[in-house]
Formats: C-alpha cells, structure tokens, sequence
C-alpha cells in the first residue's frame, strides 16, 4: 500500500475486514501498510481508508438486518423483537451523535 495512494483491491479488503470485525490496526497489519499512516488516513472522516472501513461496517450490518427483517416478517417473534431493539437502539445513536456533533454528524 502506497504512501496515500489506496487501491480498489486494497479498498475491497478493508471493506471485507472491517465487514468481520476488524479493527483498523488489525486491517494495517493484514495490508503490510504503515501503522501510523493508515490510521492517520483512518481518522480522516472522508479519505479512502475511512469510507472503506465504514462501507465495510455498513454492508455486513445490513445483511444481517436484512436477513433478521426477513425471519421477523415470516412470523418469527424472536427476530422481531430483536429487529425492534436493534432498531430503536439505532435511533438513540442517531439523536446522541447529532446532539454531541451537531447536522455535521
């Protein structure tokens, strides 16, 4: 991995990685980048590495709502109730991270 330069393939695995849970020091190790670097581009809310790492944390969150979402419409209580929870509990997020960061959020 270049210096600033990220690559599709390199974009692709972070977004895979971060999809299972990995952390992004765990991510830089698994690429042979830079620690200090990567994590630098990390913390940049828009660079290459961030929007990977968090398309990544967003696709495998919505498989798995989607998923929970089908199990709960065919009648199945417990994924329902869990659908609901996961679901308000997204919501309280949504509101703290407005009240902490303001519209930018």
């Amino acid at each position: 991995m270049g210096k600033l330069i990220i690559t599709d393939d390199e974009m692709t695995t972070i977004s895979d990685l971060s999809a299972c849970n990995y952390s992004p020091d765990k991510i830089a190790l698994y690429m042979g980048a830079d620690l200090s670097e990567f994590m630098k581009l990390w913390q940049i809310k828009d660079s290459l590495v961030r929007v990977a790492y968090d398309r990544g944390k967003l696709e495998s969150s919505f498989k798995i709502n989607q998923k929970q979402l089908e199990n709960a419409q065919s009648g199945n209580i417990t994924a329902a109730q869990i659908f609901l929870k996961e679901s308000k509990e997204e919501e309280a997020k949504t509101m703290l991270y407005k009240i902490l960061f303001g519209d930018e959020y």
